[in-house]
């Protein structure tokens, strides 16, 4: 019975941040691998930035910080949240409690933001050099396992429903 709801549940998680050139594209796609190494296929990863310039190219230094971990990032181009997302994601992951308060005062759910990096967040390593862009990725990874135990409770929930 569980297989068939897994087969069934399709989660969107959406890591936001503010510019989408740095740390919400790395923990999209770095979550992305972490979801595929562990046998994790029902689980949907984007990114959008809330005051991103649309079309904007990804940090270099994010860039590198991934590809020292065989994840590819080359290619993706910054996307401003809009209201369509947020009717669209399940869940939202974002970098800074200012984030997560202004997507509530949006209307999304509280319930369903979540602060990666415990309450301080993850700092913002724009226009920083390539060493503070492998902190900033080595703490996205690091908290991971907390955002796991969050997103797996909400999709044993839904798979009762």
């Amino acid at each position: 019975k569980q297989q068939k709801a897994k087969e069934r549940f399709n989660m969107l998680v959406y890591f936001i941040c503010t510019g989408n050139t740095c740390r919400s594209p790395m923990a999209a796609a770095l979550y992305y691998k972490h979801l595929n190494d562990n046998g994790t296929n029902y689980v949907q990863v984007e990114s959008g930035g809330l005051a991103a310039y649309e079309g904007d190219k990804v940090s270099d230094n994010a860039v590198e910080a991934c590809k020292e971990l065989n994840v590819d990032i080359s290619n993706h181009i910054a996307h401003r949240l809009r209201g369509k997302d947020l009717i669209r994601g399940n869940f939202f992951v974002v970098m800074e409690p200012v984030h997560r308060q202004i997507l509530v005062e949006a209307g999304v759910d509280p319930d369903q933001v979540y602060v990666l990096g415990g309450p301080e967040g993850i700092p913002d390593p724009y226009k920083k050099d390539a060493e503070e862009f492998r902190k900033v990725r080595d703490q996205i990874i690091a908290s991971f396992a907390d955002l796991d135990n969050v997103l797996f409770t909400q999709a044993k929930q839904a798979w009762k429903k």
